[in-house]
């Protein structure tokens, strides 16, 4: 076989391959734009996409606008003014800074470039096509830049043809465009798509705005913020109640100083956090905001600078993780139970309820719209389904309806003025400051079904599930043992002989004491195998065996969980259970242990251990009011 000689690509080719790096796909394109827009100060952004951004993405912003003779470097590749040495890499707070984004972008479409700075009385128009310049001229505009994107990867068709429909590219975008909205609260977004107004949001600073916009309106009834800093972190956003899930991880939004990224690290905190009190396949709602030392990251990993890599993984974890664990215990989050309620740990607002919530609040004034025009738009918002309410998930059949837009043109009317009279009447979710544990001041009034056990406090009534109660006081009980060490052993009546690789002999050599405080017997036996002679009492050979080998594979959180699902397994054995006949003072002894558990809401395997019900909800059903 005959290797054919290196040599240099022309230049064509090679700027068509380096815009493969940045420029894979249209949402791609829209990041890129928007972000230098961000960048140039802009406190407001337009964009416009038709066909899924293959045919036409427009960004307009309001920003500093280019200089005049910075123009003739705008489409050159490594052309930037936001760094000027490799070690402003790892400084820079802007969001691109790579001087590759036109580059690349103009490399595969046809671009026209409409800018002006604050210090010039007229504009300049830049036509450029291939990567190329090809006329610049002089036009009438306002201060910013506009730039017209059209015919997307026209001159390589072989990129184009692995694009995905026009509906999913535009998907694409609205998710982006939704993280970008999100990250910038102070920037006023209007987005559409197809002429098609998508969300307007009003740029005041407030994250709960954008919020409302993007997402269903109803999701901030069920959110709170959080708020915590150390001297290295801070942590700021949303986070969901513990009676408020979803049946994915995609709405865990993560920003690391005002820059949405996509990091495993942080949504398996985020779920380590939540575990003791979510149902099996069911997640929080968490939109958090990290800000941490530039120097302290790395997001130079890909283009799209969405991954991002930490200087200390422990830290960020640890701090992320007490800041959640913080924010659970300061707020009563008791589940209050209504009778059209389905499940307790779910927030289901009826139809009926969400167009009431609307169309109660004072219409605001609007030149071109009557009252009730206005009215007609906040019923047609109200009553759209939250798939239908522009979630901007990336995980969605191409089968899956577009998102829900009003049948308004954007020219016609500005919602804004109506969104933030609906707001106003959807707030967020105010949350009682706990002071004291939740089950202080209870006053045991019977028993239902012989399971639920009754109480009273000031004007609201509980109930506590009895076996979900010493569940979880057992549960907490064997974890702390694990966790000191002090989990009893069984000596085995023939010791289990394990055979080990080199690698994993050096392993042992220095896991050992690790294992065997938690509860195993183990000795070297031979060259390159140990043996088992002593195992924890709450499990058999084989699973001893499989989590023995886990710590040697460096896999120490799998005997974490193996250990907490042996434990609630033995937790729920043990309990008292649902029909038990409890005595006064056993039931008076099971609310004193209550009172110290960590985690007081569920029981180890998320079902709720207490709720409770209103005294406006039961009047309610007894007509007393309405």
């Amino acid at each position: 076989m005959t290797h054919s000689r290196i040599q240099l690509l022309d230049e064509k080719t090679s700027r068509k391959i380096a815009a493969g790096e940045v420029v894979e796909k249209p949402a791609m394109v829209v990041k890129e734009l928007v972000e230098n827009a961000i960048d140039a100060g802009a406190n407001e952004i337009i964009v416009d996409i038709k066909k899924g951004g293959k045919s036409l993405i427009r960004v307009t912003d309001n920003g500093s606008g280019i200089h005049y003779d910075d123009l003739p470097l705008v489409f050159e590749r490594h052309a930037t003014s936001k760094i000027r040495s490799i070690e402003d890499l790892y400084a820079t707070q802007s969001l691109g800074f790579r001087g590759e984004a036109l580059a690349s972008i103009s490399a595969v479409s046809q671009v026209e470039l409409i800018t002006m700075n604050k210090d010039a009385t007229i504009g300049k128009k830049v036509v450029a096509s291939g990567g190329h310049i090809q006329k610049v001229s002089e036009i009438g505009t306002v201060q910013g830049t506009t730039l017209h994107i059209r015919d997307l990867f026209f001159n390589t068709p072989a990129r184009l043809k692995f694009l995905k429909s026009d509906q999913a590219e535009a998907r694409a975008i609205t998710e982006l465009m939704s993280y970008l909205a999100l990250s910038h609260p102070e920037i006023a977004f209007k987005y559409a798509v197809d002429d098609n107004r998508i969300f307007h949001t009003p740029g005041k600073g407030k994250i709960s705005d954008v919020i409302f916009t993007v997402f269903e309106p109803m999701m901030l009834k069920g959110l709170y913020e959080i708020n915590e800093t150390s001297e290295h972190h801070t942590l700021s956003g949303y986070i969901s109640r513990f009676d408020y899930t979803k049946g994915t991880r995609n709405y865990q939004l993560l920003f690391v100083n005002g820059r949405y990224v996509k990091s495993d690290l942080l949504k398996e905190v985020i779920q380590m956090a939540y575990k003791p009190y979510m149902m099996h396949n069911r997640y929080p709602v968490c939109i958090l905001f990290l800000s941490i030392a530039p120097s302290d990251i790395d997001v130079n990993i890909h283009p799209a600078k969405t991954e991002i890599k930490f200087k200390d993984d422990g830290a960020v974890k640890q701090f992320i993780f007490t800041a959640l664990k913080k924010a659970f215990n300061l707020y009563d989050q008791v589940p209050t139970a209504t009778f059209t309620e389905k499940q307790v740990f779910r927030v289901e607002e009826t139809e009926k309820a969400q167009i009431e919530a609307i169309q109660d609040m004072p219409l605001p004034k609007f030149p071109e719209m009557t009252s009730q025009m206005a009215s007609q738009m906040a019923t047609q918002i109200a009553s759209q389904k939250p798939s239908q309410m522009t979630p901007p998930m990336s995980q969605r059949s191409n089968h899956t309806p577009s998102p829900y837009v009003p049948p308004v043109k954007p020219e016609a009317i500005d919602f804004s003025e109506l969104t933030q009279f609906a707001q106003e009447t959807i707030q967020l979710e105010t949350l009682k400051p706990l002071e004291e544990s939740i089950y202080e001041g209870l006053n045991y009034i019977g028993v239902y079904n012989q399971t639920y056990l009754i109480f009273e406090k000031e004007t609201s009534l509980y109930l506590i599930d009895q076996h979900a109660a010493h569940e979880k006081i057992l549960y907490e009980s064997y974890m702390t043992a694990f966790s000191n060490h002090t989990l009893q052993s069984q000596m085995l009546l023939i010791p289990e002989v394990v055979e080990l690789t080199t690698l994993e002999m050096e392993m042992f050599n220095e896991a050992q004491s690790t294992i065997e405080k938690m509860g195993f017997g183990l000795e070297v036996f031979g060259a390159q195998s140990i043996v088992i002679r002593e195992i924890p009492s709450q499990m058999g050979i084989g699973m001893a065996k499989r989590m023995a080998l886990a710590v040697l594979d460096g896999s120490v959180h799998v005997m974490d969980d193996v250990m907490a699902f042996k434990l609630a397994e033995r937790a729920c054995k043990a309990a008292i259970k649902a029909h038990d006949v409890l005595h006064d003072m056993e039931v008076v002894a099971l609310l004193e242990s209550l009172k110290g558990l960590n985690d007081p809401y569920t029981c180890p395997h998320g079902r709720p251990i207490i709720i409770r019900f209103a005294l406006s909800e039961i009047e309610r059903k007894f007509k007393r009011i309405l």
